[in-house]
């Protein structure tokens, strides 16, 4: 992360009070608004985290080697798998080299797959399952899995049972822990949105809020999906026939899927 944007939680709120206020404003982070503020800033890195595949939670995750037979491989519950744009599970080598790849099909349409040529993957639940058991020419190989994971959340210690009882002290370690995004104004904005709902009388000023915090993030979603070149395609194999019914010279068998991988 770059250290001239990053925020840490005591200046997130400030900067929160700032847009709400225009004043120099801070919340003692023992009382009841400063953890009101804190909630909102999960609340909006959680809402941020789905609006778009960022690649800042984006990462490759070993998820175990392959043995003979295997079908299914359970993954950790604090991450999902990433499927977008050109995405696979890849069964690595040890020199570290993708041999085969997997790409990603939708749950329901996993089970048309098992008798092709050809491996491919789902995942739901917290298991990635694949189009046919692995054989054992892929034995020893590493499966790595293209995942994201959910932000970072801000944790603070919970407030005394008995109202009478003083407030208790945040640690230093929570106040200066940074947002978990490279960018925190968006960040800080949608929080600010976010307030500005649950007060009657910043209200009138909620479309403000929200037009800035989604201009902004429309920017970060062109920045983050900017590239210089396109991918390769996948190959398809389309067999031609000089017959209607798939009968004619060149061609004795049923029609394939056009989709189908050499």
């Amino acid at each position: 992360m770059n250290p001239n944007v990053a925020m840490t939680l005591d200046e997130a709120v400030g900067e929160v009070l700032g847009i709400l206020t225009g004043q120099d404003l801070m919340y003692k982070p023992e009382y009841d608004r400063y953890r009101v503020v804190t909630r909102l800033l999960n609340r909006a890195l959680r809402g941020h985290a789905l609006e778009a595949e960022w690649s800042y939670y984006s990462d490759l995750e070993n998820v175990g080697t392959v043995h003979a037979g295997d079908r299914e491989v359970a993954l950790r519950s604090t991450i999902r798998v990433r499927g977008i744009g050109d995405d696979a599970v890849r069964l690595v080598d040890a020199d570290g080299h993708a041999v085969v790849w997997a790409y990603l099909l939708p749950r329901d349409s996993l089970h048309k797959y098992g008798n092709r040529p050809g491996i491919w993957a789902a995942a739901t639940r917290g298991i990635l399952t694949f189009s046919r058991p692995l054989g054992s020419a892929f034995a020893g190989l590493e499966i790595h899995v293209p995942v994201m994971r959910e932000p970072k959340m801000f944790e603070l210690p919970p407030p005394p049972e008995n109202p009478e009882d003083p407030p208790t002290e945040v640690p230093d370690e929570v106040r200066e822990q940074l947002i978990d995004y490279d960018y925190p104004d968006v960040i800080i904005a949608r929080a600010a949105y976010l307030y500005a709902q649950t007060d009657p009388v910043m209200q009138p000023r909620v479309p403000t809020l929200e037009g800035a915090y989604k201009d902004m993030m429309y920017q970060l979603v062109e920045r983050d999906t900017n590239h210089t070149d396109s991918p390769y395609l996948n190959e398809f194999f389309v067999p031609i026939s000089n017959s209607i019914d798939g009968n004619g010279f060149g061609w004795g068998l049923s029609h394939p899927h056009s989709d189908e991988r050499r």
